[in-house]
């Protein structure tokens, strides 16, 4: 098996008892982590289809425990991001909206003349 395929199964599998611990614990905890589980398969995506790991790193996260854990706690740790992609987003969305509200106000308005 390559060593990609064993990170990934590495990753899913401590997703996978993340999510079973959260089951264990009831729907008012699983809310509370609903944020954390989010970021630790976006963390997976992100080891798994946006980059080159080397084979050196591929061994060393292979080599280490509680990975996601690792990846979220230093998530946690992070200035701005989420916050400041999110705030990007809606203001383009907005933004979209408004555009389209007001090509289509001027249209009712044409077509009322």
């Amino acid at each position: 098996m390559e060593e990609n395929d064993k990170l990934l199964l590495k990753l899913e599998q401590e997703l996978k008892d993340f999510k079973e611990e959260i089951k264990a614990l009831g729907v008012d905890y699983a809310i509370d982590k609903a944020y954390e589980l989010t970021v630790k398969q976006e963390v997976i995506d992100c080891i798994m289809y946006d980059n080159s790991l080397s084979k050196e790193q591929r061994k060393a996260l292979l080599s280490s425990d509680h990975l996601l854990e690792q990846f979220y706690d230093e998530w946690l740790s992070a200035d701005g991001n989420l916050r400041e992609h999110l705030n990007y987003s809606v203001d383009k969305t907005i933004n979209y909206i408004t555009d389209d509200y007001k090509k289509d106000k001027v249209k009712t308005k044409n077509d009322a003349r």
